[in-house]
């Protein structure tokens, strides 16, 4: 394998294990992944994942493709292989009088968001600022303002990939619907996200931050948070984490967005008032410091996650929570209650391969730990968790930009829907025939005759 010859072809650079930034390059957010790929190609434009590409298949090299890196299976890295890393790929430019903004692929939240902020538009991301713009909507996409205006991918309205082949594709509702259809929750299937448009929405301050609630009274504020979101409006989002401390004390945290322009609103008012609050956090703010309400420092921690979209929160399903929480009482795990209320049940079913628009909630059990020695019980509290509600589950859906790697195909194909995964299937045997990119929660190709839509 001749290196100089991928350095000397790549505007951008090639990190190997012999060079001083080799260790920094190859770590991802989660601790638990400990990989050592044997070449990182840091790409500044999409010729040079082109040309990454057809390296790593001239010498049989695994592909991973990195984003923002923030993945918890670490997709974004591979033993041995060559890493297509977008790092240098962060523009975000914004078309004010279009509302639009154009995002390369290696931007994460904080890029888009400062971009857009300054100008005063959003798009509903997600919650922690160091996530990759493209990583998270490919998956979907849930966030602080998952209400108002829907999920990440909802705003989608054009990208650009690079296929294995090296071909230069686009795709957007005149040029490859389908695969703008398929890249809306699809994930990384397809092709190198190199870039993505956005449909933006106009919005400077928004009221918002974190109410804690601690001891007895958390059972009963648990079960108002889900009555509260179950019945507000479409400009109010809202999350809750589920946690205990060392003594086995339960915790919990919600996380408001509101962007209506009442001063004093009743959702609010009644979360201020639920049982056990000896926190409030709530103030007006711009939506940049919303974004950083919730963080997760970037390699620190081992993360496992695993859990289900929900059809409701029942009591009998709270008091699973509870009863998980309180027992294994080893913060800063937690249960992570994301609410799918508002905007989108208003998005056309159609318009992507999101099939979990129609839950209530999407319900998490996060380990997160330090000590490589408390791995298998971190592993299986989450597990454990996840098991104790999945019979309220939404046909056995997870959320994939939270799914671990041992997460079995026929997961997936729940997730998705057998008819959409099927169609999923047929457009990866059109872009990516051999599954070169499979270090995703993969859809392996069809070998059927492609997909054809019916307009």
């Amino acid at each position: 394998m001749n290196i100089d010859e991928l350095r000397r072809s790549l505007t951008g650079h090639v990190v190997d294990p012999s060079d001083e930034q080799y260790e920094s390059a190859r770590r991802c957010f989660n601790a638990l992944i400990d990989r050592r790929p044997g070449l990182i190609a840091r790409c500044a434009n999409p010729r040079d994942v082109t040309v990454a590409l057809e390296f790593a298949q001239k010498y049989g090299l695994e592909i991973a493709v990195r984003g923002g890196g923030h993945n918890p299976a670490g997709h974004c890295v591979c033993d041995d292989g060559l890493v297509i890393d977008l790092s240098m790929m962060r523009r975000v430019e914004v078309n004010r009088c279009e509302r639009l903004a154009r995002s390369e692929g290696g931007a994460t939240w904080l890029d888009f968001d400062t971009a857009t902020q300054a100008v005063g538009l959003v798009t509903p991301g997600g919650v922690v600022v160091s996530t990759g713009v493209c990583g998270l909507t490919l998956g979907g996409g849930i966030g602080h303002l998952t209400a108002q205006y829907g999920l990440a991918c909802d705003q989608l309205v054009g990208a650009e990939i690079v296929t294995p082949d090296g071909r230069i594709v686009h795709a957007g509702p005149d040029e490859d619907p389908d695969l703008l259809w398929g890249l809306r929750g699809g994930g990384g299937n397809f092709g190198v996200v190199t870039h993505m448009d956005f449909r933006l929405h106009p919005l400077q301050r928004v009221v918002g931050g974190v109410l804690r609630y601690r001891g007895t009274g958390v059972r009963d504020a648990l079960r108002r948070y889900r009555d509260v979101v179950g019945r507000s409006p479409h400009d109010l989002s809202c999350q809750a984490e589920l946690s205990a401390d060392d003594s086995g004390m339960p915790l919990l945290s919600i996380s408001p967005c509101y962007t209506g322009s009442c001063e004093n609103p009743p959702d609010l008012r009644e979360l201020r008032a639920m049982p056990g609050l000896v926190e409030n956090g709530l103030r007006q703010h711009t939506f940049l410091d919303q974004q950083r309400v919730s963080d997760s420092p970037y390699g620190v921690n081992r993360h496992y996650w695993k859990g289900f979209f929900l059809h409701d929160l029942p009591d009998q399903a709270i008091e699973m929570l509870l009863e998980q929480t309180t027992e294994f009482h080893r913060p800063p795990s937690h249960i992570l209650i994301e609410s799918l209320h508002g905007a989108p049940k208003d998005v056309d079913p159609s318009s992507g391969v999101v099939a979990f628009r129609a839950a209530a909630f999407n319900v998490s059990a996060m380990a997160v730990w330090k000590r490589p020695e408390d791995d298998d019980q971190f592993i299986a509290w989450a597990r454990r968790t996840a098991e104790s509600i999945a019979p309220w589950s939404f046909d056995g859906a997870a959320y994939i930009n939270y799914m671990n790697a041992d997460e079995p195909i026929d997961r997936l194909r729940a997730t998705f829907g057998v008819d959409a995964f099927e169609r999923l299937r047929a457009l990866k045997c059109r872009f990516d025939p051999n599954n070169v990119l499979r270090r995703n929660q993969n859809v392996p190709p069809s070998r059927s005759a492609p997909f054809r839509s019916a307009t």
